[in-house]
């Protein structure tokens, strides 16, 4: 039983290594070809809407892995901490490809109901964040 689980583990993380490779590259790439005052200047507009990280995590397929290395850049380059956490909040709490599965086996009111509530939840995180930002840094 153990010796099949950790296959199965293995199998899946042989199968997740390339989209990790691919969000550490282009996180890097990110980091060599854009200047930092160009992302700064683009996150300062974004700071206080923690409406569209929430909107974005909603909607990104994968695990939040592939996006962690992207997110770190953009973090030391000026991303405010709590559109971080929105993100991440969103993106763990809701997944796009769950969907058809879950619609399939619970229905659609309860899908639309918990992708609602994780909605809220992930601006509720990003808010308490953007109070709490001067004693987390």
């Amino acid at each position: 039983m153990i010796v099949e689980i950790l296959i199965l583990t293995l199998e899946r993380f042989l199968r997740f290594l390339p989209i990790l490779v691919v969000a550490i590259v282009l996180a890097k790439t990110l980091r060599l070809y854009i200047s930092e005052d160009k992302i700064g200047l683009l996150l300062k507009a974004e700071r206080r809407k923690i409406l569209v990280p929430s909107l974005l995590g909603l909607a990104t397929p994968g695990p939040l892995a592939t996006y962690l290395p992207l997110l770190k850049v953009l973090q030391e380059s000026g991303l405010p901490l709590s559109i971080v956490a929105a993100f991440i909040t969103s993106q763990t709490l809701v997944g796009p490809l769950r969907a058809f599965l879950e619609v399939d086996l619970f229905g659609l009111p309860f899908f639309a109901f918990r992708v609602a509530a994780s909605f809220v939840i992930a601006i509720s995180i990003g808010e308490c964040f953007h109070l709490l930002s001067k004693r987390l840094t």
